[in-house]
Protein backbone atom coordinates (compact mmCIF):
# COMPACT_ATOMS: atom_id res chain seq x y z
CA UNK A 1 0.00 0.00 0.00
CA UNK A 2 1.22 3.50 -0.80
CA UNK A 3 0.51 6.73 0.97
CA UNK A 4 0.99 10.13 -0.63
CA UNK A 5 2.04 12.77 1.84
CA UNK A 6 2.49 16.52 1.48
CA UNK A 7 4.77 17.81 4.22
CA UNK A 8 4.54 21.47 5.25
CA UNK A 9 7.56 23.53 6.19
CA UNK A 10 6.18 24.30 9.63
CA UNK A 11 5.39 21.91 12.46
CA UNK A 12 1.72 21.06 12.70
CA UNK A 13 -0.13 20.37 15.91
CA UNK A 14 -1.97 17.05 16.27
CA UNK A 15 -5.72 16.89 15.76
CA UNK A 16 -7.74 18.21 18.68
CA UNK A 17 -8.53 15.63 21.31
CA UNK A 18 -5.82 13.23 20.23
CA UNK A 19 -3.04 12.77 22.75
CA UNK A 20 0.43 12.24 21.40
CA UNK A 21 1.86 9.58 23.61
CA UNK A 22 5.02 8.67 21.73
CA UNK A 23 8.33 10.38 21.61
CA UNK A 24 9.96 10.49 18.16
CA UNK A 25 10.27 6.91 17.08
CA UNK A 26 12.46 4.89 19.37
CA UNK A 27 14.50 3.47 16.55
CA UNK A 28 16.14 6.74 15.56
CA UNK A 29 19.79 6.24 16.36
CA UNK A 30 21.78 8.48 18.63
CA UNK A 31 24.71 7.97 16.33
CA UNK A 32 23.59 7.29 12.80
CA UNK A 33 23.38 3.68 11.79
CA UNK A 34 26.09 2.81 9.33
CA UNK A 35 26.46 0.07 6.75
CA UNK A 36 29.89 -0.96 7.93
CA UNK A 37 29.49 -4.58 6.88
CA UNK A 38 30.24 -6.17 10.26
CA UNK A 39 31.05 -9.87 10.23
CA UNK A 40 30.09 -11.59 13.47
CA UNK A 41 30.73 -15.20 14.43
CA UNK A 42 27.95 -17.19 16.08
CA UNK A 43 29.35 -18.41 19.41
CA UNK A 44 26.24 -20.25 20.60
CA UNK A 45 22.64 -20.96 19.68
CA UNK A 46 20.23 -21.30 22.60
CA UNK A 47 16.78 -22.81 22.16
CA UNK A 48 14.56 -20.62 24.35
CA UNK A 49 11.13 -21.99 23.35
CA UNK A 50 9.87 -24.20 20.51
CA UNK A 51 9.67 -21.10 18.28
CA UNK A 52 12.43 -18.88 19.67
CA UNK A 53 16.22 -19.03 19.57
CA UNK A 54 18.96 -16.80 20.93
CA UNK A 55 22.02 -16.28 18.76
CA UNK A 56 25.07 -15.41 20.85
CA UNK A 57 27.67 -13.46 18.90
CA UNK A 58 31.43 -13.40 19.29
CA UNK A 59 31.86 -9.64 18.90
CA UNK A 60 34.38 -8.27 21.44
CA UNK A 61 34.49 -4.80 19.88
CA UNK A 62 30.72 -4.36 19.54
CA UNK A 63 29.27 -1.73 21.86
CA UNK A 64 25.55 -1.17 22.39
CA UNK A 65 23.06 0.18 24.88
CA UNK A 66 20.26 -1.77 26.49
CA UNK A 67 17.30 -1.68 24.12
CA UNK A 68 19.26 -1.03 20.93
CA UNK A 69 19.21 -3.32 17.92
CA UNK A 70 21.36 -4.90 15.26
CA UNK A 71 20.40 -5.24 11.60
CA UNK A 72 21.37 -8.66 10.29
CA UNK A 73 21.96 -9.24 6.59
CA UNK A 74 21.81 -12.40 4.48
CA UNK A 75 21.40 -13.48 0.89
CA UNK A 76 18.30 -15.67 0.78
CA UNK A 77 17.17 -17.27 -2.48
CA UNK A 78 19.46 -14.90 -4.33
CA UNK A 79 18.08 -11.78 -2.67
CA UNK A 80 19.89 -9.52 -0.22
CA UNK A 81 17.69 -9.19 2.84
CA UNK A 82 17.90 -7.35 6.17
CA UNK A 83 16.02 -7.52 9.44
CA UNK A 84 16.41 -5.69 12.76
CA UNK A 85 16.67 -7.61 16.01
CA UNK A 86 16.99 -6.15 19.49
CA UNK A 87 19.81 -7.20 21.79
CA UNK A 88 18.44 -9.49 24.49
CA UNK A 89 21.59 -9.26 26.58
CA UNK A 90 22.64 -6.51 28.95
CA UNK A 91 25.77 -4.53 28.07
CA UNK A 92 26.33 -4.14 31.81
CA UNK A 93 26.64 -7.90 32.27
CA UNK A 94 29.95 -8.05 30.43
CA UNK A 95 29.23 -11.17 28.37
CA UNK A 96 28.85 -11.73 24.67
CA UNK A 97 26.01 -9.84 22.96
CA UNK A 98 23.04 -11.81 21.67
CA UNK A 99 19.84 -11.33 19.70
CA UNK A 100 16.73 -13.44 20.22
CA UNK A 101 14.60 -14.33 17.19
CA UNK A 102 11.12 -15.80 17.04
CA UNK A 103 10.29 -17.98 14.07
CA UNK A 104 7.42 -16.21 12.31
CA UNK A 105 5.03 -18.04 10.05
CA UNK A 106 5.88 -16.90 6.54
CA UNK A 107 8.84 -14.91 7.86
CA UNK A 108 11.58 -15.53 5.32
CA UNK A 109 14.42 -14.09 7.40
CA UNK A 110 13.48 -15.52 10.80
CA UNK A 111 12.96 -18.96 9.30
CA UNK A 112 16.31 -18.76 7.52
CA UNK A 113 18.09 -17.89 10.77
CA UNK A 114 16.45 -20.79 12.61
CA UNK A 115 17.11 -23.29 9.83
CA UNK A 116 20.60 -22.30 8.72
CA UNK A 117 22.56 -20.34 11.33
CA UNK A 118 24.79 -22.58 13.44
CA UNK A 119 27.69 -22.20 15.88
CA UNK A 120 30.80 -21.09 14.00
CA UNK A 121 28.87 -19.48 11.15
CA UNK A 122 29.58 -15.87 10.26
CA UNK A 123 26.64 -13.51 9.96
CA UNK A 124 26.79 -10.06 8.38
CA UNK A 125 25.36 -7.02 10.12
CA UNK A 126 25.25 -3.25 9.96
CA UNK A 127 26.20 -1.00 12.85
CA UNK A 128 24.27 -0.79 16.10
CA UNK A 129 21.44 1.74 16.16
CA UNK A 130 18.26 2.60 18.00
CA UNK A 131 17.22 4.90 20.81
CA UNK A 132 14.67 2.73 22.57
CA UNK A 133 16.82 2.57 25.65
CA UNK A 134 17.23 3.93 29.13
CA UNK A 135 20.47 5.42 30.36
CA UNK A 136 21.57 4.06 33.75
CA UNK A 137 22.18 6.64 36.49
CA UNK A 138 23.93 5.22 39.55
CA UNK A 139 22.44 7.97 41.73
CA UNK A 140 18.86 7.40 40.53
CA UNK A 141 16.04 6.11 42.66
CA UNK A 142 13.10 5.46 40.35
CA UNK A 143 10.43 2.97 39.40
CA UNK A 144 10.38 1.78 35.80
CA UNK A 145 7.60 -0.34 34.35
CA UNK A 146 8.30 -2.61 31.38
CA UNK A 147 5.35 -4.02 29.43
CA UNK A 148 6.21 -6.89 27.10
CA UNK A 149 4.10 -8.93 24.71
CA UNK A 150 5.61 -12.13 23.30
CA UNK A 151 9.02 -11.63 21.74
CA UNK A 152 8.79 -7.97 22.77
CA UNK A 153 10.49 -9.14 25.95
CA UNK A 154 13.87 -9.08 24.18
CA UNK A 155 14.85 -5.39 24.55
CA UNK A 156 13.02 -5.10 27.87
CA UNK A 157 14.92 -7.85 29.65
CA UNK A 158 18.10 -6.10 28.56
CA UNK A 159 16.81 -2.89 30.12
CA UNK A 160 15.69 -4.63 33.31
CA UNK A 161 19.01 -6.36 33.86
CA UNK A 162 20.92 -3.16 33.14
CA UNK A 163 18.91 -0.91 35.44
CA UNK A 164 18.81 -3.41 38.30
CA UNK A 165 22.54 -3.94 38.04
CA UNK A 166 23.54 -0.30 37.73
CA UNK A 167 20.94 1.55 39.83
CA UNK A 168 20.93 -0.01 43.28
CA UNK A 169 18.13 2.26 44.54
CA UNK A 170 15.76 1.75 41.59
CA UNK A 171 12.89 -0.70 41.14
CA UNK A 172 11.67 -2.44 37.99
CA UNK A 173 8.26 -3.97 37.36
CA UNK A 174 7.93 -6.27 34.36
CA UNK A 175 4.50 -7.16 33.00
CA UNK A 176 4.94 -10.00 30.54
CA UNK A 177 2.16 -11.39 28.38
CA UNK A 178 2.55 -14.66 26.47
CA UNK A 179 0.24 -16.99 24.60
CA UNK A 180 1.35 -20.00 26.61
CA UNK A 181 3.73 -21.13 29.30
CA UNK A 182 5.72 -23.09 26.71
CA UNK A 183 6.30 -19.91 24.69
CA UNK A 184 7.48 -17.79 27.61
CA UNK A 185 10.96 -16.60 26.70
CA UNK A 186 13.69 -16.28 29.36
CA UNK A 187 11.59 -17.91 32.11
CA UNK A 188 14.63 -19.33 33.92
CA UNK A 189 16.56 -16.09 33.56
CA UNK A 190 13.65 -14.11 34.96
CA UNK A 191 13.43 -16.44 37.96
CA UNK A 192 17.14 -15.93 38.63
CA UNK A 193 16.77 -12.15 38.37
CA UNK A 194 13.78 -12.23 40.71
CA UNK A 195 15.87 -14.05 43.32
CA UNK A 196 18.89 -11.81 42.87
CA UNK A 197 16.91 -8.56 43.05
CA UNK A 198 14.06 -9.80 45.22
CA UNK A 199 13.23 -6.44 46.82
CA UNK A 200 13.55 -4.42 43.60
CA UNK A 201 12.29 -6.60 40.77
CA UNK A 202 8.67 -7.65 40.37
CA UNK A 203 7.53 -9.87 37.51
CA UNK A 204 3.89 -10.44 36.62
CA UNK A 205 3.20 -13.01 33.90
CA UNK A 206 -0.10 -13.17 32.02
CA UNK A 207 -0.83 -16.30 29.97
CA UNK A 208 -3.61 -16.49 27.44
CA UNK A 209 -4.08 -20.24 27.86
CA UNK A 210 -3.52 -20.37 31.62
CA UNK A 211 -1.14 -23.33 31.64
CA UNK A 212 0.20 -25.03 34.77
CA UNK A 213 2.02 -21.99 36.15
CA UNK A 214 -0.06 -21.11 39.20
CA UNK A 215 1.84 -17.86 39.72
CA UNK A 216 0.77 -16.61 36.28
CA UNK A 217 -2.44 -14.71 35.67
CA UNK A 218 -4.85 -15.91 33.02
CA UNK A 219 -5.95 -13.64 30.20
CA UNK A 220 -4.48 -11.15 27.80
CA UNK A 221 -2.16 -8.31 28.66
CA UNK A 222 -3.85 -5.04 27.73
CA UNK A 223 -4.44 -1.57 29.11
CA UNK A 224 -6.97 -2.61 31.74
CA UNK A 225 -4.73 -5.41 33.00
CA UNK A 226 -1.72 -3.09 33.11
CA UNK A 227 -3.55 -0.50 35.20
CA UNK A 228 -4.82 -3.24 37.52
CA UNK A 229 -1.32 -4.61 38.08
CA UNK A 230 0.18 -1.17 38.74
CA UNK A 231 -2.11 -0.90 41.75
CA UNK A 232 -2.54 2.84 41.50
CA UNK A 233 1.17 3.64 41.35
CA UNK A 234 2.37 6.16 38.76
CA UNK A 235 5.77 5.00 37.45
CA UNK A 236 8.66 7.26 36.55
CA UNK A 237 8.89 5.66 33.12
CA UNK A 238 7.05 3.04 31.08
CA UNK A 239 8.63 1.08 28.22
CA UNK A 240 6.48 -1.04 25.92
CA UNK A 241 7.33 -3.57 23.24
CA UNK A 242 4.89 -6.02 21.71
CA UNK A 243 1.94 -6.28 19.33
CA UNK A 244 0.59 -2.90 18.26
CA UNK A 245 -2.97 -3.48 19.59
CA UNK A 246 -1.53 -4.27 23.02
CA UNK A 247 0.60 -1.14 23.04
CA UNK A 248 -2.28 1.05 21.85
CA UNK A 249 -4.48 -0.28 24.64
CA UNK A 250 -1.82 0.20 27.31
CA UNK A 251 -0.99 3.72 26.18
CA UNK A 252 -4.64 4.78 26.24
CA UNK A 253 -5.21 3.29 29.68
CA UNK A 254 -2.07 4.85 31.16
CA UNK A 255 -3.08 8.24 29.81
CA UNK A 256 -6.42 7.97 31.57
CA UNK A 257 -4.70 7.22 34.88
CA UNK A 258 -2.49 10.29 34.69
CA UNK A 259 0.80 8.92 33.35
CA UNK A 260 2.33 11.79 31.38
CA UNK A 261 3.01 11.14 27.71
CA UNK A 262 6.73 11.93 27.92
CA UNK A 263 7.14 9.04 30.37
CA UNK A 264 5.82 6.48 27.88
CA UNK A 265 8.20 4.96 25.34
CA UNK A 266 7.31 2.46 22.62
CA UNK A 267 9.21 0.14 20.35
CA UNK A 268 7.79 -1.46 17.23
CA UNK A 269 8.67 -2.75 13.78
CA UNK A 270 6.55 -2.12 10.70
CA UNK A 271 8.19 -3.31 7.49
CA UNK A 272 7.07 -1.60 4.31
CA UNK A 273 5.49 -3.92 1.78
CA UNK A 274 7.05 -4.40 -1.63
CA UNK A 275 5.39 -1.99 -4.03
CA UNK A 276 5.45 -2.22 -7.81
CA UNK A 277 2.93 0.43 -8.82
CA UNK A 278 1.73 3.93 -7.98
CA UNK A 279 5.20 5.37 -7.60
CA UNK A 280 5.88 8.79 -9.16
CA UNK A 281 6.32 8.52 -12.91
CA UNK A 282 8.59 11.55 -13.30
CA UNK A 283 12.12 12.20 -11.97
CA UNK A 284 12.29 14.11 -8.71
CA UNK A 285 14.56 16.99 -7.75
CA UNK A 286 16.22 16.45 -4.38
CA UNK A 287 17.68 19.48 -2.64
CA UNK A 288 20.08 18.79 0.23
CA UNK A 289 19.86 22.03 2.17
CA UNK A 290 22.79 21.63 4.55
CA UNK A 291 25.32 20.60 1.90
CA UNK A 292 23.80 22.90 -0.74
CA UNK A 293 23.62 20.03 -3.21
CA UNK A 294 20.89 19.36 -5.77
CA UNK A 295 20.38 15.99 -7.42
CA UNK A 296 17.99 14.61 -10.01
CA UNK A 297 16.41 11.37 -8.83
CA UNK A 298 15.74 8.71 -11.42
CA UNK A 299 12.20 7.35 -11.71
CA UNK A 300 11.60 4.47 -9.29
CA UNK A 301 14.62 5.26 -7.12
CA UNK A 302 14.03 5.87 -3.42
CA UNK A 303 15.27 9.02 -1.72
CA UNK A 304 17.91 6.96 0.09
CA UNK A 305 19.25 5.37 -3.10
CA UNK A 306 19.15 8.70 -4.95
CA UNK A 307 21.10 10.38 -2.16
CA UNK A 308 23.74 7.67 -2.23
CA UNK A 309 24.04 8.03 -6.01
CA UNK A 310 24.60 11.75 -5.45
CA UNK A 311 27.32 11.08 -2.88
CA UNK A 312 25.20 12.13 0.12
CA UNK A 313 25.49 9.71 3.05
CA UNK A 314 22.10 9.42 4.74
CA UNK A 315 21.74 7.23 7.83
CA UNK A 316 20.22 3.81 7.17
CA UNK A 317 20.00 0.32 8.54
CA UNK A 318 17.20 -2.11 7.59
CA UNK A 319 16.26 -0.32 4.35
CA UNK A 320 12.72 -1.69 4.65
CA UNK A 321 10.93 1.00 6.62
CA UNK A 322 11.13 -1.00 9.83
CA UNK A 323 13.85 0.50 11.99
CA UNK A 324 13.56 4.24 11.39
CA UNK A 325 17.29 4.90 11.10
CA UNK A 326 16.76 6.71 7.78
CA UNK A 327 14.19 9.22 9.07
CA UNK A 328 14.73 12.61 7.43
CA UNK A 329 12.92 15.92 7.73
CA UNK A 330 11.72 17.26 4.41
CA UNK A 331 9.70 19.90 2.62
CA UNK A 332 7.80 18.66 -0.41
CA UNK A 333 5.72 15.76 -1.58
CA UNK A 334 6.70 12.10 -1.29
CA UNK A 335 5.07 8.75 -1.97
CA UNK A 336 5.77 6.19 0.75
CA UNK A 337 5.32 2.45 0.99
CA UNK A 338 3.09 1.32 3.84
CA UNK A 339 3.07 0.04 6.48
CA UNK A 340 6.21 1.49 7.99
CA UNK A 341 7.32 2.52 11.45
CA UNK A 342 6.77 6.26 11.04
CA UNK A 343 4.22 7.61 13.50
CA UNK A 344 1.37 9.96 12.68
CA UNK A 345 2.98 12.74 14.67
CA UNK A 346 6.28 12.33 12.85
CA UNK A 347 4.47 12.62 9.54
CA UNK A 348 2.78 15.81 10.75
CA UNK A 349 6.15 17.19 11.76
CA UNK A 350 7.48 16.71 8.22
CA UNK A 351 9.45 13.47 8.44
CA UNK A 352 9.77 10.69 5.88
CA UNK A 353 11.67 7.42 5.72
CA UNK A 354 14.23 7.77 2.97
CA UNK A 355 14.49 4.04 2.35
CA UNK A 356 10.84 3.54 1.35
CA UNK A 357 9.86 6.97 0.01
CA UNK A 358 10.04 8.39 -3.49
CA UNK A 359 10.25 12.09 -4.25
CA UNK A 360 7.35 13.59 -6.21
CA UNK A 361 8.49 16.87 -7.70
CA UNK A 362 10.88 19.05 -5.68
CA UNK A 363 11.83 17.70 -2.26
CA UNK A 364 14.11 19.48 0.22
CA UNK A 365 16.00 17.48 2.82
CA UNK A 366 16.63 19.97 5.56
CA UNK A 367 19.53 18.48 7.51
CA UNK A 368 21.77 17.03 4.79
Amino acid sequence: MLSILKFPSNVLTPPAGRAIVREPNARWARGRATNTGLRLTVADVVVETPSTRTFVLDAPDLTYAAGQHLTLMAKIDGKDMRRCYSFSTSPAAGGRPAVTVKRVEGGVFSNWLHDHLRVGDVVRATGVSGRFTVTPDVSASRHLVLVAGGVGITPLISMAETILGEETQSRVTLLYGSRSEAEMIFSVRLEEMSERYASRFRVETILEDGGDDRSARIGRLDGAKTVELLRGELPDGVYLCGPQPMMDSVVAALGQTGVESHRIHLERFQYAEAVATAKPTEPATLVFAASKTTARSRVGVTILDAAEEAGIALPSSCRMGGCGACKVKIDGRVVSAEPNCLTEQERLEGYALACCSWGDGRVVLRDY
